[in-house]
């Protein structure tokens, strides 16, 4: 329901708790379990009892009593008020707020949800894989949540800037461009698929001849030391370019990949840009001047100080860096450029992290905020088409697009080649995308089919069914008076002057949260929570489909459900856009 509402009935009750206490008392509204006990309920004559010394079912009567005649709840649309074993419940006049809820949706349309701009910026990191083989299923939980995410903040009104950070500079990096000169790689296939296949031979290559592993060691402290005389002379060598074209090569198959599930970054940063430029040869003079880096066979960044017994290893005595402390200089450069700095990270990464964001303390700098999300997995046996160890989400989506592919020629969704794929496509989208996001990250799950391609209870298709729905009545309703397109649909006037029954009430409520669903989720980092939310709507647009004829009434009846209709339209779409989730339209 609408903010403005109950932030209004909190201002009200707070000022008769005041008469009553003489003081205030914070006081919270909660939406009750079913629609007949009233659209917001307050248990606040429980904690007032012990201060008055009476019963809440009396103070609920004598504060009821009160408002019953007050002016600012009739104008909040508020038709009734009732004292209940001590709580106070609030019934909305449907009638009324429905007229005004559905204007407000047919008035905005798509940018129904968009809150105002916040004047803040956030740098939001995300997917950021080792750029050594193809995505797997794993990482498709740190790009699905991180694009959602990115997509409800810009609703929510922040300025965001997606990056991903490029790690170039490590061991496995560095065994690719090895491998490159020792084994030739399959241009027939996809890129990070065959830079994947040559990182998989070189390891076998190594652990039959361990004595390789200094070569690596030598490649990795050759690229530090060429891109510090990058730094200095502006000379690219023969090993930075090697590098530049592994990396690049690899980075345009998870382009390929990132696009199919409707994901694009701002900026890609790499790695070693922050050896190239200096900042991290600054940002360890600068760490030694705190009197926290200690000496022994390497240089260790004490943060006792902060509860970490650990010591962060920063550089090898040579001076060459390391993974964290180049890490620490993009995290420093995020906080230069925004005012929010947001991470998408594993929970095997938490202690990292943390030191990270407390060596950002100890420096002066804003904490990033950080997603940290478990593991995700499939059913042993699930996958046909299964190769190697691990699953990638190229294999993971075409797999989606087969089943979805089934699912629409046994329910006979449509005949023509060309539609079928496309419609297809969106469903297998919507299914990994949707069925990954709505899971809450801190928790581990199992990527199940049979959960993701559901057309009845828990998967997108029933989001996704219940919007063609939609778009099935608006079409069928072209004839009815005026409406000789839906372009003029908000031209009629409904009233709604008949008795709304409770699934008319129940979806009205759903889809007028939508604003306030997204500003939570923004709030609090969980794109789950609109994940959820949308599902819901889906399920009582289903209800009120069942339980609202709407062609066969009369014309008092019709426009106002038609209305109804074309606005959980409207919400659905919206929300799934927020999902990075297109609608078919027709299933």
């Amino acid at each position: 329901m609408s903010n403005e509402i109950e932030n209004k009935l909190i201002e009200i009750l707070n000022e008769k708790v005041k008469n009553l206490t003489g003081e205030e008392i914070e006081i919270r509204l909660d939406e009750p379990p079913s629609i007949n006990m009233g659209d917001y309920s307050t248990n606040i004559c429980f904690r007032l009892a012990k201060p008055l010394r009476k019963a809440p079912k009396m103070i609920a009567e004598d504060i009821v009593t009160q408002l019953i005649n007050e002016n600012d709840l009739k104008a909040l649309k508020i038709e009734k008020i009732e004292a209940l074993n001590g709580y106070i419940n609030f019934f909305v006049d449907y009638n009324e707020f429905s007229k005004d809820i559905l204007s407000t949706i047919e008035d905005k349309k798509e940018s129904f949800g968009k809150l105002d701009n916040k004047n803040e910026k956030v740098i939001l990191e995300h997917t950021s894989a080792n750029p050594n083989g193809p995505f797997h299923i794993g990482h498709g939980r740190n790009m699905v949540i991180g694009d959602s995410l990115k997509r409800i903040l810009i609703n929510a009104g922040y300025e965001v800037e997606t990056q991903y950070y490029v790690n170039d500079m490590g061991r496995q990096e560095a065994i690719v461009v090895y491998g490159l000169d020792k084994f030739q790689l399959d241009e027939k296939k996809k890129q990070d698929h065959g830079i994947g296949e040559v990182y998989v031979e070189t390891n076998k290559l190594l652990n039959e001849n361990e004595d390789l592993n200094q070569e690596i060691l030598d490649l990795m402290r050759n690229y530090e030391s060429d891109c510090e005389i990058f730094e200095k002379e502006g000379k690219e060598s023969e090993i930075m370019g090697k590098f530049e074209k592994a990396v690049n090569y690899t980075l345009d198959g998870f382009k390929e990949t990132l696009g199919n599930l409707n994901i694009y970054h701002d900026k890609f940063v790499w790695e070693s840009s922050f050896v190239k430029n200096g900042d991290v040869k600054s940002l360890i003079a600068r760490l030694k001047e705190t009197g926290k880096v200690v000496k022994d066979e390497v240089y260790r960044l004490d943060l006792s100080d902060y509860g970490i017994e650990k010591k962060m290893v920063l550089a090898r005595l040579n001076g060459t860096s390391l993974y964290s402390t180049r890490d620490i200089a993009y995290h420093i450069a995020k906080m230069e450029n925004c005012d929010k700095a947001v991470n998408l990270l594993g929970a095997d990464h938490k202690l990292t992290a943390i030191m990270v964001n407390k060596t950002l303390h100890l420096l002066g700098y804003n904490e990033a905020d950080i997603v940290f999300y478990e593991f995700i997995s499939l059913p042993e046996g699930s996958m046909s088409t299964r190769r190697g160890t691990f699953i990638s989400m190229d294999e993971l989506l075409e797999e989606a697009k087969v089943r979805a592919k089934d699912e629409i020629i046994k329910r006979n969704v449509a005949t023509d080649e060309a539609e079928i794929e496309e419609i297809a496509n969106k469903i297998a989208v919507g299914a990994v995308r949707y069925n990954i996001v709505r899971i809450s990250p801190e928790k581990p799950m199992i990527f199940r089919w049979d959960e993701a391609l559901d057309f009845e209870k828990v998967g997108c298709p029933v989001i996704q069914y219940a919007h063609a729905r939609c778009c099935r009545i608006l079409e069928n309703v072209s004839e009815l008076g005026n409406l000789s397109n839906l372009s003029n649909l908000n031209e009629l006037d409904a009233e709604f002057d008949y008795e709304m029954n409770d699934s008319e009430k129940v979806l009205v409520r759903m889809i007028s949260k939508l604003p306030e669903i997204i500003e939570k989720s923004a709030e609090v980092r969980k794109p789950q929570i609109l994940a959820n939310y949308v599902l819901e709507v889906a399920q009582s647009f289903n209800k009120f489909y069942g339980n609202c004829p709407i062609l066969k009434e009369s014309d008092n009846i019709k426009i106002p459900r038609i209305k109804i209709a074309n606005a959980t339209k409207t919400v659905l779409e919206n929300s799934l856009d927020l999902l990075g989730i297109e609608v078919p339209g027709k299933m």
